[in-house]
């Protein structure tokens, strides 16, 4: 995927929370009993020891507000990840205070609207420090996922306590359809008609034109034979290679909204992105059509980045008020469970892997 990229953006100042941990609970029913006790018997150790017990909550207050004032949050993330692999997102603090350190700091992430399962921890940050941490996320569904914000807490000095603020760094990553690990046969899955001329210059064997040499030209390109005719120096132009190419039409439209329906439509989504995968690392340029946004072609990584992006963000929903697909040739793959009424290469979502392509 393409490399991480640090984000900045702020939608708000930090909003903040509070809540007693189990000692805290603890320390503050001890610190009521004591105080109803010295108010019921007038003791002056007891009041004694009421103040010392108030003012170690106020000292946690007071520390923790320290550690929390004048940090910042980042995030770095891939643009685009795969349904069901782990990737790696880093989070880094920055404490802006020139003096005070930061102590005991939990970053967390708030990813589709859920606060995520795993803590980053950090014991120190030195005055205008800063620290980095990565972790490893997994996104289940493919479509857009929205990281909504870094939640920064701290339990310290006494872990009597846990003082929080939430900083908003809306961040959105594409998530692919997932590879389905049952083989698909695309052995067998022939180019849709043939293979296609590519059509402009490259480094294949096929004679394309003469032009005139310039400068940084190949010497070892010269067309001797045409440059002694016309009296100047001429380069030979080849065609680049063609290259194969499969047409997929894709018919991902749930038949009802059953869940067993949409799991299928899901599933034939995903299968296409796999077969789209694996065709393109054979080399061969893929076609795909479904029944809404037309149609993406690929001849080359960027183009099969942008067809991932469009599966991605599908709507099901969508492709049952669009028109059944149709591909242009008479060779095609067809994906979807009504892809066996179709005729031609049929797989079906729902169908075994042994018995996933039709005849």
């Amino acid at each position: 995927m393409n490399n991480p990229r640090p984000r900045r953006r702020t939608g708000r100042r930090f909003s903040r929370g509070l809540s007693f941990t189990r000692e805290g609970r603890v320390y503050v029913v001890v610190t009521l009993g004591v105080g109803f006790a010295a108010v019921n018997t007038g003791n002056n150790l007891l009041f004694l020891v009421l103040g010392l017990m108030l003012g170690l909550i106020l000292v946690s207050g007071v520390l923790s507000e320290l550690s929390l004032r004048g940090v910042r949050a980042l995030r770095r993330l891939p643009e685009r990840v795969e349904a069901n692999v782990a990737f790696p997102v880093e989070l880094e603090l920055e404490n802006l205070k020139r003096r005070a350190a930061s102590y005991s700091m939990e970053l967390r992430d708030t990813i589709d609207g859920e606060p995520f399962k795993r803590r980053c921890f950090f014991l120190r940050v030195e005055p205008e420090g800063r620290r980095a941490i990565a972790y490893r996320c997994e996104r289940s569904c493919r479509g857009r996922s929205s990281f909504d914000g870094i939640e920064v807490s701290t339990r310290v000095p006494f872990g009597l306590f846990e003082k929080r603020r939430f900083v908003a760094l809306i961040d959105t990553v594409i998530v692919h359809p997932g590879r389905i690990e049952a083989t698909i046969p695309v052995a067998a899955l022939a180019p849709g008609e043939g293979r296609r001329s590519a059509g402009r210059r490259g480094a294949g064997q096929d004679f394309l034109e003469l032009r005139e040499m310039h400068a940084g030209d190949d010497p070892r390109r010269i067309d001797w034979r045409g440059t002694a005719r016309l009296g100047r120096l001429l380069v030979r132009e080849h065609e680049a290679e063609a290259r194969g190419f499969v047409e997929i039409v894709l018919d991902a439209a749930p038949a009802d909204d059953r869940p067993e329906s949409r799991e299928d439509a899901e599933r034939a989504i995903s299968i296409a992105a796999t077969l789209a995968r694996d065709l393109a690392a054979r080399g061969l340029d893929v076609r795909l059509v479904t029944g809404a946004g037309g149609a993406v072609e690929t001849a080359g990584t960027v183009d099969l980045v942008a067809l991932l992006d469009h599966l991605a963000l599908l709507d099901i929903d969508e492709l049952r008020q669009s028109p059944a697909p149709a591909g242009r040739f008479r060779r095609a793959v067809l994906i979807g469970p009504r892809a066996a009424t179709h005729g031609g290469e049929g797989i079906r979502p729902h169908a075994a892997p042994a018995e996933a392509a039709g005849a």
